[in-house]
């Protein structure tokens, strides 16, 4: 059978996918041991014989369907077309002038709540619709370009960026709609609570006091008081604002959950906050490169979900789009995406010489383990002295030379 769905929690079934094609008789134990009630199939896709299918109620009417943006409840009314999928290099364009707007929406809802006003959310429901379909036409654009921020806009741009991993998180489950626009609504107000800390605290470069210490961690109690019973929230958001720091091995705070008794929003949320906050620049350190990043983060034990960990590594990549490697021939090069026709492969784009120190017209040129130029690893560009990474990547991009599988 082609088992298109489970029906239950996804915390219930054993696989870490819904879709997938089942011949294995040890995957069937499972199913049977598990305590999903019933399996969807697709009986196309599969070798078991259809049957009539079911007479289904009809829809109403495109007409009376609310609008996409719904300016109060946050409900999500999905386009008629999926968004169409885009290159890395389209995409970035787009995604680069998402980033723009957020600054200046989220940054005003931020400052709203450091003044003690309510959250308007459907102010930036606009936005977070945006960002969705700019994950569903490349994932690979926006999840790059949002890491890419500075140190005196981190805290109201970290919300962004985990709001776009929550939404690229949410998509690789397959969650319904509904739930996909809660998450990017939660990864959003995730850290709302850090507006009611001080700033001399959140921008301390040694060591924090064990007074300084309760306050940081007092924010996911302070944010879930600032959105207080806001209709226009869903309970998703107040649920990762509450949570997003509790630890699988109950470690964590504000209350020391462990296990089940974390949420899968809160689970998830816990992952892209980690994610972000190490690989950005801060006051206090340098970010880990997203290779660096993903590895550390999945020998933590006890500290993140592990099937979990391992859906966002596989989301992000080993080499996520948008990062700086070095070759073993003396060059470095953009990572552009994953190569579909080889998943082994990588596409980077290289496009300056290490042992010359100058730049190389760049020509895209698929790397996978059976030819001779190779990855050695991930480098920091601010060792090489590429300043403004984002401005030097896009023109990376508008002067590389048509695909081309050669290396």
């Amino acid at each position: 059978m082609f088992i298109q769905g489970f029906v239950g929690s996804w915390f219930d079934h054993p696989f870490w996918r819904k879709k997938f094609l089942l011949i294995e008789d040890a995957d069937v134990l499972k199913i049977r041991e598990s305590k999903v009630s019933a399996v969807i199939i697709d009986v196309e896709r599969g070798a078991v014989p259809a049957e009539p299918a079911p007479v289904m109620p009809q829809l109403p009417p495109a007409a009376v369907l609310p609008p996409r943006h719904a300016p109060a409840t946050g409900r999500y009314t999905p386009p008629s077309l999926a968004p169409r999928k885009t290159s890395f290099r389209q995409e970035s364009k787009r995604a680069a002038k998402i980033v723009e707007k957020s600054r200046k929406k989220v940054g005003a809802m931020f400052e709203s709540a450091r003044l003690g006003q309510a959250v308007k959310l459907p102010e930036v429901l606009p936005l977070i619709d945006e960002i969705r379909d700019s994950v569903e036409r490349n994932n690979k654009a926006l999840t790059s370009l949002v890491r890419l921020k500075n140190k005196d806009e981190y805290t109201y741009m970290h919300s962004v960026a985990v709001c776009t991993l929550m939404i690229n998180f949410a998509c690789k489950l397959d969650l319904d709609d509904d739930t996909i626009r809660s998450m990017g609504v939660a990864g959003l107000l995730h850290d709302l609570g850090k507006m009611a800390v001080p700033q001399m605290i959140l921008d301390k470069v040694d060591r924090l006091t064990d007074e300084e210490m309760v306050t940081i961690r007092s924010h996911p109690v302070r944010g879930h008081a600032l959105i207080g019973e806001n209709p226009d929230i869903p309970d998703i958001a107040r649920d990762v604002c509450l949570h997003h720091h509790e630890k699988i091995d109950g470690s964590g705070y504000p209350f020391g959950l462990q296990g089940n008794e974390i949420s899968l929003a809160a689970r998830m949320g816990a992952i892209c906050d980690v994610y972000d906050a190490v690989t950005s620049n801060r006051p206090y350190k340098d970010p880990w490169t997203p290779c660096v990043a993903l590895g550390r983060m999945s020998q933590w034990q006890g500290h993140f979900d592990e099937r979990l960990m391992q859906v966002f590594i596989n989301s992000m990549g080993l080499y996520p789009a948008g990062g700086l490697v070095r070759l073993n021939d003396h060059r470095l090069a953009l990572v552009v995406d994953n190569c579909r026709e080889d998943p082994s492969g990588v596409r980077v784009l290289p496009f300056y010489c290490t042992s010359r120190l100058q730049e190389l017209a760049p020509a895209e040129i698929t790397i996978t383990p059976d030819r001779g130029v190779q990855i050695l690893g991930t480098e920091r560009p601010e060792f090489w002295h590429f300043e403004d990474w984002a401005a030097m990547r896009q023109g990376v991009l508008a002067k590389a030379a048509p695909y081309s599988a050669a290396a």
